[in-house]
């Protein structure tokens, strides 16, 4: 693993996709540390000196390449006082400090996978799913869920994935469906995530390793039917996030 570092970025893009959720792009002033898909950094929009100690800061997940080690995207919703610090702070040609990587939300390359994401929950798998190639051999499958279709991130991504890599599948959520998807070509469900929806998908459920991200009730409610259903514990990992 690499040692962290702490790294002063430029800020080239901010984009808002509504409801308070954004994607923020960052150009640091030297290349990131290698680090893996799922890791995560410390960011703060204070200044920071070397000298002294690091200010009050917030994670988040890498949601950018391992390969593009001279941009570094993350995406949150505004939930708090911090977030709300960002909202008004991060503009395009401002700057913020970022420390990484950090974390072991790692994939692993053993078993078939289900990954289950919430909201900006997401960006932890964003790398990983990126990375995936036509040749992939094993099962992996993507539930994501968020509040209207607008809400969908990297869906660029998402779709040519879909498309190019046999074994991976896609199942979208969206609590209330309406005609604001950017893309129409993202179908998806009406409703909250569904473990009944994938089960059917997966030709042994009990085997699968599944990962999950997303907001603290999602993540226990989840885990709770996962539980429920007879999938081991070891076979669950969790992102937890405010």
């Amino acid at each position: 693993m690499s040692q962290p570092r702490k790294i002063r970025c430029s800020v080239t893009a901010v984009t808002d996709h509504g409801g308070r959720v954004y994607s923020v792009d960052l150009a640091p002033d030297v290349p990131v540390p290698p680090f893996r898909p799922g890791q995560f950094l410390h960011l703060t929009v204070d200044a920071y000196d070397p000298s002294g100690f690091w200010p009050e800061s917030r994670v988040f997940s890498i949601a950018s390449s391992p390969r593009a080690r001279n941009q570094v995207r993350i995406c949150y919703s505004v939930k708090g006082r911090y977030t709300t610090r960002m909202e008004q702070t991060l503009k395009v040609g401002g700057t913020a400090w970022i420390k990484l990587p950090y974390g072991d939300f790692l994939i692993g390359d053993a078993s078939d996978v289900v990954l289950i994401a919430g909201g900006t929950g997401i960006s932890a798998f964003t790398a990983f799913l990126e990375a995936l190639t036509p040749e992939t051999s094993r099962r992996v499958a993507l539930v994501y869920g968020v509040r209207t279709p607008s809400l969908f991130l990297f869906q660029e991504m998402l779709l040519r994935q879909s498309v190019s890599v046999p074994e991976l599948q896609t199942i979208f959520y969206a609590e209330c469906v309406v005609s604001d998807s950017p893309d129409q070509r993202l179908a998806c469900r009406e409703g909250r995530i569904s473990l009944n929806a994938v089960w059917c998908l997966l030709p042994a459920p009990l085997i699968c390793v599944y990962y999950l991200s997303g907001p603290p009730m999602m993540l226990k409610s989840l885990g709770g039917e996962l539980a429920a259903r007879g999938v081991p514990q070891e076979h669950v990992r969790t992102d937890a996030w405010e």
